[in-house]
C-alpha cells in the first residue's frame, strides 16, 4: 500500500510533465520487451494495474504488444493498443531478444536516447533461450509484477551478486560507445517455469560477439567488484572442499607487453567432506596453495577468452591510457597475461565439532 501511495504522489509531482493528464489516463510502463523477427521489431510493456479490494490496493500488470518495421512504428503501434498516455518515468527495465543483442542494438540505443518521456535509469538484460514476451507475460499470485521480480533478482546480493550486472542505461550506454571498455549484460530466462537470472553477454561496440558460461560470469563479477557466495571446488582422495570467497580486491598493473592481475581474496571453508583437520594451521597453508593454484588457472583462461573475442569489459585500454597518456588499441589482443593470487582461508562461518569434556 505504501508503494502505491508513494508512486501517486511522484507522478502527481510531475504530472506537469505530462499536460497534468490525469492518473487514470496515463498507463504506467515498468518494463518493455524488445524483439526482432518476420523482419519487424515486436515490443512488449508490462503496465502496472493498481487493483482496490475491500481492504487494500493490491498491484497487477497486464501486457499489450505490437510490431512495425522500425523500433519508432513499433512504439506507435504499441501506444495505439493501450488505451491510455504511456508514461515511461517509471520504466524500471528492459529485456531484449538475442537477435536484438547481435544485430539491432544500435538502433534501439538510438531510440531510447532520442524518445525524451524515458528516463535512463533502467536496467538492460537480454533474453536467454525465451522471448522477452514471454518473460513479461510470466507473472503469477506471487509474482504479479515481472519488473519487480527481476529487480529483485539483481538486488539479492546474497544469492545472485555473482549473476548481476547492476549499470543504469546511461552507464552502459557509456560503454556501447567507448572505445577503452566494452560492455557485458546479465541475461534473464525461465527455468522450470521460473524466472531467474543466468550467465553474461558480452558486447564489442553495440554487437554481441559471445556468451560467458556461469562460471566465468561469476570470475568477472570477482574481478570487477566485491562480491557474495562464489565458490570454488577440490577433490581430494578423501572427499571434496568448498570454499567460499566473501571479499575480493582485485589490482590490474599494465605494461606495453604484460598486463597483471594481483587479487586478494578472504574466503571461509563451507564443505569439508575431506576432512581436514582445521585445527591445524598446515592443513589451511595446504588449503591456501590449492585454492591459490585453482584460482589463478581459471581467472587467466577467463581472461584468454576475453581476449580471443576481442572484448575488453575489465576497461584495460582506459587503465593502460590513464598510466601512459597514450592509446594502444592492440594491447589488449597481443599482450601476455599473469595473474597472481593471495587467497586467506579463515573458518568464518564453519562449524566446529566440539570435544565433550572429561
Amino acid at each position: 500500500m505504501k508503494k502505491i501511495i508513494t508512486l501517486i504522489l511522484v507522478i502527481f509531482l510531475t504530472a506537469g510533465c505530462y499536460d497534468n493528464i490525469e492518473l487514470n489516463n496515463l498507463a504506467i510502463i515498468s518494463g518493455v520487451g524488445i524483439d526482432y523477427y518476420d523482419n519487424e521489431f515486436h515490443l512488449t510493456y508490462e503496465i502496472l494495474n493498481d487493483i482496490k479490494t475491500q481492504d487494500n490496493a493490491v498491484m497487477l500488470s497486464y501486457t499489450k504488444e505490437g510490431a512495425g518495421k522500425t523500433i519508432n512504428e513499433a512504439a506507435i503501434n504499441t501506444n495505439y493498443k493501450v488505451g491510455k498516455k504511456p508514461y515511461f518515468a517509471h520504466l524500471r527495465l528492459i529485456i531484449i531478444s538475442e537477435s536484438v543483442a547481435q544485430n539491432h542494438l544500435d538502433d534501439i540505443c538510438d531510440y531510447l536516447i532520442r524518445d525524451t518521456n524515458i528516463r535512463d535509469e533502467f536496467f538492460v538484460l537480454v533474453a536467454k533461450q525465451t522471448t522477452p514476451a514471454d518473460i513479461l507475460k510470466h507473472n503469477s499470485d506471487n509474482n504479479p509484477v515481472v519488473s519487480d521480480l527481476i529487480l529483485n533478482l539483481l538486488n539479492n546480493e546474497e544469492y545472485n551478486n555473482n549473476l548481476a550486472i547492476k549499470e543504469p542505461f546511461q552507464e552502459t550506454l557509456a560503454k556501447f560507445i567507448s572505445e577503452d571498455v566494452d560492455a557485458v549484460l546479465s541475461s534473464v530466462t525461465l527455468k522450470e517455469d521460473q524466472i531467474s537470472l543466468d550467465n553474461f553477454y558480452l558486447f564489442k561496440g553495440f554487437k554481441k560477439v559471445n556468451t560467458l558460461d556461469v562460471k566465468n560470469s561469476s570470475l568477472y563479477n570477482l574481478l570487477a567488484k566485491d562480491v557474495y557466495a562464489l565458490n570454488f571446488n577440490k577433490k581430494f582422495k578423501e572427499g571434496n572442499v568448498a570454499i567460499n570467497i566473501d571479499h575480493s580486491n582485485t589490482d590490474i598493473d599494465i605494461t606495453n607487453e604484460v598486463v597483471t592481475l594481483n587479487l586478494k581474496l578472504d574466503g571461509k571453508i563451507v564443505d569439508n567432506s575431506a576432512n581436514f583437520n582445521l585445527k591445524d594451521e598446515k592443513s589451511y597453508a595446504t588449503l591456501n596453495k590449492e585454492f591459490e593454484d585453482i584460482i589463478e588457472d581459471d581467472v587467466y583462461n577467463f581472461l584468454k577468452i576475453l581476449q580471443s573475442n576481442k572484448t575488453d569489459i575489465l576497461g584495460l585500454q582506459d587503465i593502460y591510457f590513464k598510466k601512459y597518456r597514450e592509446k594502444n588499441k592492440e594491447l589488449w589482443t597481443t599482450s601476455d597475461v599473469k595473474v597472481n593470487v593471495d587467497l586467506k582461508i579463515n573458518t568464518k562461518g564453519f562449524i566446529f565439532e566440539v570435544e565433550n569434556e572429561k
